[in-house]
C-alpha cells in the first residue's frame, strides 16, 4: 500500500507541476475547488472511455492527433533548438500519410474492433518525445522508399530534360543575370 502511495503521490506533483502553467487549470480549480490534477485525470478519462466505446472517437481521436501535435509543433518553432522542429515534421510526415492511407481504407477499417483506440495508442506512440515512433516509423519505411522513388524520378525525365536543355550561351546569361539582379536588389535595399 506504501509503494502505491508513493508512486500517487510521485505523478500527482508531476503533474501538478505540469498543469500550474496551464490557465485553464487554475481557473477550473478556482471556479470548483476540485484540484487541477484530479480535473485534468476526469477529462482523460471520461475522454478515453468515450473513445473505447466509439461515442465521437473520430473527432477525439484527431483531436489529439491535430491538436497536440500542432501546439508542439508552435512551440518547436519558437524553441532556439532545431532537434524539436525535425522530430515535428517527421511527426507531420508520417500522420500525412497515415492519413492518406486512412482515407482509402476507411471502409475496411470501420470493422477492426477496437479500431480507435488502436489509432489513438498509435497516434500517441507517434508524438512521444521518449518513443520517437514517428522517426523509426519514417526512418524504417517513409525515408527508403521516398528515396527510392527521387532517384528513379531522374533517369525516367533525363532524355527530355536534355532536349529541353537551353544552349550552353543562354546557361551563362542565366546566372550572370540573376546575379546583376541580386546586386539590385540589394542596393535599392541600403
Amino acid at each position: 500500500m506504501d509503494h502505491a502511495r508513493q508512486l500517487h503521490d510521485k505523478y500527482f506533483e508531476q503533474a501538478d507541476r505540469i498543469l500550474s502553467g496551464v490557465p485553464a487549470a487554475q481557473a477550473f480549480q478556482a471556479r470548483t475547488g476540485v484540484h487541477k490534477v484530479y480535473g485534468a485525470a476526469g477529462v482523460v478519462v471520461t475522454a478515453l472511455l468515450l473513445v473505447f466505446l466509439n461515442i465521437g472517437a473520430p473527432l477525439l481521436v484527431n483531436l489529439t492527433g491535430f491538436g497536440y501535435a500542432a501546439y508542439a509543433s508552435m512551440a518547436a518553432i519558437e524553441s532556439p533548438g532545431k532537434e524539436d522542429d525535425a522530430q515535428w515534421l517527421t511527426y507531420w510526415v508520417v500522420f500525412g500519410l497515415f492519413n492518406v492511407a486512412e482515407y482509402f481504407t476507411g471502409f475496411l477499417l470501420y470493422w477492426i474492433p477496437f479500431y480507435y483506440p488502436i489509432k489513438l495508442g498509435f497516434l500517441i506512440w507517434l508524438m512521444l518525445p521518449a518513443s520517437r515512433g514517428a522517426e523509426r516509423l519514417y526512418l524504417a519505411a517513409i525515408r527508403p522508399m521516398m528515396l527510392q522513388q527521387v532517384t528513379a524520378a531522374p533517369r525516367a525525365t533525363a532524355p527530355a530534360a536534355a532536349a529541353a536543355a537551353p544552349s550552353s550561351s543562354a546557361k551563362t546569361a542565366a546566372p550572370a543575370a540573376a546575379a546583376a539582379g541580386s546586386k539590385a536588389a540589394n542596393s535599392k535595399s541600403d
